[in-house]
């Protein structure tokens, strides 16, 4: 499913008890620290469920440690303050798929794993070991199918092609050799783009008709 860009990519993590005992007794100052700490540092024991700390939180308690520990006998560290604290990451918010086109999707997908079903089984039934697709006829005909359509491509390109370079002339007189042959390269473009457009929804709707169920027949009288 498509997703959207992240509004608030910032890091939160939730402190642990571990943390909020040592920033209530051993932290005293906290006019230079972030606004995390701070908050935490004078929060009420409700209050500090709430509290989320940022990266720039985690930076000055990790400077403010190497002090801590210059002073005092008893080395505390970082990352044992930190052990077990959850993350919040930032998730983008996931855009729900349209459903015409999930059902689309899910259709086509059914189509196709029944082709492929088909395809694999039909040695071992043989109602269904000669498949239409099988057949040198059916052959032919998609083959005629698919030379119809690139004749009427290439038939519709001349066409516009002749309108714009001789057509054109004879409804507003003599023009240049040059401008008639620009006019008639611009006409067929538009219906080159035009007809490659109809061409390929034309083919995709061939190559994902409908699979006929087969039809089973029994071998004997009864």
């Amino acid at each position: 499913m498509p997703v959207e860009p992240i509004d608030d990519p910032t890091i939160g993590i939730k402190p642990t008890s571990k943390l909020i005992d040592f920033i209530l007794k051993q932290v005293t100052n906290v006019e230079s620290a972030p606004e995390g700490v701070s908050s935490l540092k004078h929060s009420t024991k409700k209050q500090r469920a709430n509290v989320v700390l940022k990266l720039k939180d985690i930076k000055w308690l990790n400077e403010y440690l190497e002090e801590y520990r210059k002073s005092s006998d008893i080395k505390v560290y970082l990352h044992d303050l930190l052990e077990g604290a959850d993350i919040d990451l930032p998730m983008p918010k996931v855009t729900p798929r349209n459903p015409e086109l999930e059902a689309r999707i899910q259709r086509l997908t059914a189509q196709q794993n029944a082709r492929e079903y088909n395809a694999m089984t039909k040695g071992v039934d043989p109602v269904r070991r000669q498949l239409p697709e099988d057949t040198i006829a059916y052959q032919m005909k998609e083959m005629n199918k698919q030379l119809i359509a690139v004749a009427q491509f290439v038939f519709s390109v001349l066409a516009s092609f002749a309108f714009g370079f001789i057509g054109i002339e004879l409804i507003v007189g003599n023009l240049d050799f040059g401008f008639r042959l620009l006019l008639g390269i611009i006409c067929a473009l538009i219906v080159a783009l035009a007809e490659i457009y109809f061409l390929a929804k034309k083919l995709n709707e061939d190559f994902y008709e409908e699979i006929p169920k087969p039809v089973y027949k029994k071998m004997h009288q009864e």
